[in-house]
């Protein structure tokens, strides 16, 4: 079995993610892939993965623990293997593998199932030395196709294999990483016997930034596959899977998606198929296609509530439409015109580049009748004025909302390449209504563990597309024993402005109440807003499966940022689950509050209570009045004859937005060697023009 060659930067980065403690995480799976059609042993690599661990995953199959593989104090809680015995023919794809443990849940590690015989890189087998594989000279070669082989990429490295390949002969290379989770950019080189470049492929169509390469040999001998990050860079998650053998793959899908309760057809270029939405959940934004018995991962394929229609479009279209559409040719404009009525709000959105499947960085521009511009989405800089040349790993599909004029009873919006590139593999979805207000709730953590007794945050972003007003998040589907706490998020308060959105943060605290048996469960998180007429905007929580950090070069600053993978298409909303509990509590009070020239002063006073006494305090704590501006933290002491309680004060300025807030304090303390972030149940604190006062007495614990 291979160790995991990045396990500590892989814990660094999930503790960064999730709340601290002895709670499960997965670093590494063993194998990273298997060949269906037969059971399997599975190893996972981590910590506190200890006695009692179960698998939760959508794989149809029973996971049995099996004794473990390593002795020693080192291996303690650090190894877990499972002999998995699927139910059936498991379906080529990607399995979400979670552990669950008495300490908690852990996170996501994405298994792939395949069609081909499996192989380990060799410089990846335990005590292998590094970089052995990396020019001509020393390339592992590989057995007769079809294949699977599992590698990794440490750092600034290239991996090369030799094949044997016979004159006319034809293969398909792929590789298999961010789809699957991997932190790395691949690309694909396939090279003669001289080094000479025969093929590359990086960002392969349909792949995201995965590469595919279908090459036929010229002559008779060896020739030399290489893999390699696009930027040479070193990634926690460095995984890949490199397929090889004669097979079709889809070379285009069309339409990107449909709508639900509906059946379709699509085109995968080698073959039409029939897409069938009518038992589609009214929750899920996407459903995967594929060949038949095809030995490719599946494609994702939208799903929109709208009516649908495919361009070429001539009339005018009626609100609210979903609109599919492809850039055929290099330069290639798309126009439609879109029936309103004078001051109509409008909101027009793509789908194309983030769902995987399109090579389009799409521009869209709103014009009037007589062709005056409105707006224009797609070609501004980032938010923060430096313009990204990464743009492609970065970048989100555009969005534009924009008031119809008035006295016109149409617009016109067009779609386009920002590089003006087109072909096959260049639709795209546009979704056009009549929306005033709306907003989207995003969750900023892909799973809670919350402490026996104890409390734990759930941070929340709005992205305010029309809607200022306030927002109450909440859990619809809240457990007997799980407190559900805080949530509001401050009216008009924006943490990051930009052409499309207007974002405010809301921090939900979940409290697991002393005694309560709280088994893991998915929770439904909600926002609700306000509308003038009083009637209520729900928005459902989109949560990410998986947050995996892709490290940029630090060498030119922000020009190489790069997004974190999120797997939004396995569609899960919030698991939660019970853990031990911490080693103390922490609770608040506001004790007083004072009204100063510039605003208000109030003090507050926190309180430790451990199970311990004699276990060591930290002299301060966090302070977090959520969505507030311009407020100091200040004068934080210990009493002196009490080391378990202290006081601080809070004060606010005129630049102070007056509303109310939810407050909490959070505070870090190390027990039994083992780092824990300790959370306060919130208090609810009111600002004003004229006073600020406390609307909740008493203390969050």
């Amino acid at each position: 079995m291979r160790k995991p060659r990045c396990a500590m930067r892989w814990w660094l980065l999930i503790l960064a993610a999730a709340s601290l403690g002895a709670q499960p995480v997965i670093t590494d799976l063993q194998p990273r892939g298997v060949q269906k059609g037969r059971p399997f042993t599975l190893t996972l690599t981590g910590r506190n993965l200890g006695e009692g661990a179960k698998i939760r995953s959508n794989m149809p199959a029973t996971f049995t623990l099996l004794a473990p593989e390593h002795a020693g104090p080192m291996a303690e809680g650090r190894y877990a293997t499972f002999l998995v015995e699927p139910a059936g023919d498991l379906a080529v794809g990607a399995y979400p593998i979670r552990v669950e443990t008495p300490d908690g849940i852990s996170n996501i590690q994405l298994l792939a199932v395949g069609t081909f015989p499996e192989y380990l890189e060799d410089e990846s087998r335990p005590g292998a030395l590094p970089n052995s594989n990396d020019t001509i000279e020393t390339a592992q070669p590989l057995p007769p196709a079809p294949l699977t082989l599992n590698g990794a990429l440490e750092g600034p490295e290239r991996d090369v294999f030799r094949i044997q390949a016979k004159s006319g002969e034809k293969q398909v290379f792929e590789v298999e990483a961010r789809r699957l989770g991997s932190a790395i950019d691949p690309v694909l080189e396939i090279l003669d016997a001289s080094g000479k470049t025969l093929a590359r492929s990086e960002d392969a169509p349909l792949l995201g930034l995965d590469a595919r390469l279908a090459v036929t040999f010229p002559r008779d001998g060896y020739y030399y596959v290489v893999v390699h990050d696009s930027r040479y860079s070193t990634q926690m998650a460095n995984f890949y899977r490199l397929k090889v053998g004669s097979y079709p793959y889809p070379q285009e899908i069309f339409p990107l998606g449909g709508r639900r309760g509906e059946v379709l057809e699509a085109s995968l270029g080698v073959q039409k198929i029939t897409v069938d939405l009518r038992k589609v959940d009214s929750n899920a934004r996407q459903v995967f296609v594929n060949l038949s018995d095809s030995a490719v991962l599946p494609l994702p394929f939208a799903v929109g509530d709208d009516p649908e229609i495919t361009a070429p479009v001539a009339d005018s279209i009626v609100l609210p439409v979903t609109i599919n559409g492809r850039l055929s040719k290099p330069g290639q404009v798309d126009r439609y015109k879109v029936r309103v009525s004078p001051g109509d709000p409008l909101a027009f959105r793509i789908q194309a580049r983030e769902l995987g499947t399109s090579k389009v960085m799409a521009v869209i521009t709103v014009l009037d009748e007589k062709g005056k511009m409105l707006a224009r989405s797609g070609d501004e800089p980032l938010a923060d004025d430096v313009y990204n040349v990464n743009q492609s790993r970065t970048a989100g599909d555009p969005m534009l909302r924009v008031k119809a004029p008035e006295g016109s009873s149409n617009v016109v919006v067009t779609v386009e390449d920002l590089a003006l590139r087109g072909g096959a593999n260049y639709a795209y979805r546009l979704n056009v209504q009549s929306v005033a207000q709306d907003f989207r709730v995003i969750l900023n953590t892909a799973y809670v563990n919350v402490p026996a007794g104890g409390s734990a945050m759930l941070p929340v972003t709005v992205q305010r597309q029309g809607y200022d007003g306030e927002v109450q998040l909440r859990v619809s589907n809240a457990p007997p024993g799980l407190r559900v706490e805080g949530g509001y998020v401050v009216a008009g308060a924006v943490v990051k402005e930009t052409a499309q959105n207007r974002n405010s943060r809301g921090t939900l605290v979940l409290t697991a109440e002393p005694g309560v048996s709280l088994a893991p469960a998915d929770l439904i998180v909600e926002g609700v807003g306000k509308l003038p007429d009083g009637s209520s905007l729900i928005r459902r929580a989109e949560a990410p499966a998986m947050l995996v950090n892709v490290a940029g070069a630090t060498e030119q600053g922000s020009v190489d940022r790069q997004r974190p993978l999120t797997a939004p298409w396995l569609g899960l909303d919030l698991p939660v689950a019970r853990t031990k509990p911490r080693a103390a509590t922490l609770e608040v009070t506001m004790l007083e509050r004072k009204r100063m020239e510039e605003g208000d002063q109030m003090k507050f006073r926190w309180k430790w209570n451990p199970i311990d006494a004699t276990l060591p305090l930290p002299k301060n704590v966090n302070a977090e009045m959520v969505g507030a501006a311009d407020i100091r933290v200040i004068d934080m002491r210990t009493d002196s004859s009490d080391r378990t309680t202290g006081t601080f004060l809070v004060t606010t300025t005129k630049l102070t937005r007056p509303a109310r807030y939810d407050f909490y304090i959070t505070g870090k303390l190390t027990a039994d060697g083992q780092q824990e972030e300790i959370v306060s149940r919130p208090i609810a604190v009111e600002v004003d023009e004229v006073k600020a006062n406390v609307a909740e007495t008493g203390s969050g614990r």
